[in-house]
């Protein structure tokens, strides 16, 4: 009897713990779009883009959470499971050299033309949306 209910913990155990496999099936979303190119704005804050999928300048006149002023670093869309195309993703991280910062976004909140992701400062919703402007 002990052996069949440790054999049974077990598959139990197993079948808990599978891993559902890679990243969700994107076939509806038709061809990944382009990566971001050029200056978006939001108010007087501005991300540049040079359109290689991976560098992003900023110029913050406000801080965006816990990253201000001017500054470079690197930038990705990412779904739960990893990095991930702009029009689907669930997060926004920009890499200022230091460190992460991660903001929600959500899929049809980015296009080729405009970024929008929210983030919370004292539990208070903040939104910014930077239009392309060229």
């Amino acid at each position: 009897m002990k052996q069949l209910l440790i054999s049974f913990l077990v598959i139990f155990a197993m079948a808990s713990c599978r891993v559902h496999g890679g990243p969700p099936n994107t076939d509806h979303l038709g061809p990944e779009p382009a990566p971001h190119n050029g200056v978006f704005v939001c108010g007087y804050d501005t991300l540049i883009f040079n359109g290689d999928g991976k560098t992003v300048s900023w110029s913050f006149s406000n801080p965006i959470d816990s990253l201000a002023g001017k500054g470079e670093g690197s930038y990705v869309f990412k779904l739960s499971h990893g990095m991930f195309r702009y029009d689907a993703a669930e997060y926004f991280s920009i890499y200022d050299g230091k460190k992460s910062h991660n903001y929600f976004t959500g899929p049809g909140m980015n296009s080729e033309d405009q970024i929008s992701f929210y983030y919370y400062v004292d539990d208070e919703h903040q939104e910014r949306t930077f239009k392309k402007v060229k």
